[in-house]
């Protein structure tokens, strides 16, 4: 959970967002969602990237930094 202290709003993420996407042609794109959610953040916010083959620890990773036990 993460505060905006000038009105003391909350902002909540259940769930990783997704901040860049591919498309069928394999461009890159901004998700607009995800910067509408970006935008009401007052605070710092820490962007984590992983990347690798299937099959090798991933999401291990992020649910081990994030204390969750499944993502």
């Amino acid at each position: 959970m993460l505060y905006d202290l000038a009105v003391m709003s909350l902002v909540t993420m259940d769930k990783p967002v997704c901040i860049i996407d591919t498309d069928s042609d394999g461009k890159l794109h901004v998700q607009q969602s995800a910067l509408q959610i970006l935008e009401q953040i007052q605070q710092p916010v820490v962007v984590v990237a992983v990347v690798g083959l299937y099959r090798t620890g991933k999401s291990y990773l992020m649910n081990h930094l994030t204390g969750k036990q499944t993502g």
